[in-house]
């Protein structure tokens, strides 16, 4: 019984931190684009990905491609 307290737990302790992070990242991107698009007056087609990754220690960057410059990649960090 005891061994199944701990499996259970360990499975809800990975879940909750692959649901978190998985928000995390798609909050971020929504973020930024939306950043770009309102604030910096970049028109939506201009955009051709933003990318999100949670690195090291607690740093999320986020990464733009625009379609006029496919090669320069551009980072948010937060």
């Amino acid at each position: 019984m005891k061994k199944y307290g701990i499996a259970i737990f360990i499975v809800t302790l990975f879940a909750s931190i692959w649901i978190l992070s998985s928000y995390t990242k798609s909050y971020t991107q929504n973020e930024v684009f939306s950043y770009l698009v309102k604030a910096q007056g970049y028109k939506p087609s201009e955009i051709f990905s933003v990318e999100t990754q949670i690195a090291k220690a607690p740093l999320i960057s986020t990464q733009v491609i625009f379609k006029d410059e496919i090669n320069a990649r551009y980072f948010y960090k937060k």
